[in-house]
């Protein structure tokens, strides 16, 4: 009996031993796609919850003479939609009419570029901008080619 207790304590001995070595190696972790709320920095985080998806419109425009626009796009609803955290289809809707356009953006959101074709006066809007301010309820922007820029300025905020 003891030889039998014996033989199986040396039998489990080896087996625990030679387990690691059984081939059931340890798989790492997938790796969570780029633009994940887990890899999300806090600007990613903010820009998502506080800008995509949400409606805009033009609260001041200013062109280049320091004219005040604002009027002229009054009419207008501003959407950019989640691609990645830095870019991704936009929307102008004006009535029943939707334009489909682009938007991208650095990675600390200080530059916005728009695109939106259809209508001339989306001219005014289509360039890269620099963004001057944000708030909980809107961004101000000016033109990144200041050189050119004269007075020309915008503020979006939310509907």
């Amino acid at each position: 009996m003891k030889k039998l207790i014996a033989a199986l304590g040396l039998i489990l001995t080896v087996v625990f031993l030679l387990l690691p070595l059984s081939g059931c190696e340890e798989k790492p972790p997938p790796t969570p796609p780029t633009d994940s709320v887990d890899n999300a920095t806090s600007a990613q985080k903010a820009f998502d919850l506080l800008v995509l998806g949400k409606k805009f419109f033009m609260k001041k425009g200013l062109d280049s003479l320091g004219n005040d626009i604002s009027a002229n796009y009054s009419d207008q609803i501003y959407i950019l939609e989640k691609q990645t955290y830095t870019n991704g289809p936009a929307k102008v809707i004006i009535g029943g009419d939707t334009y489909l356009g682009t938007w991208k953006s650095n990675d600390d959101y200080s530059k916005l570029e728009l695109s939106v074709e259809g209508r001339p006066d989306f001219a005014f809007f289509s360039i890269p901008w620099r963004v001057t301010n944000k708030t909980y309820t809107g961004l101000s922007m000016v033109p990144q080619d200041a050189a050119n820029a004269g007075s020309k300025a915008m503020q979006l905020e939310k509907k």
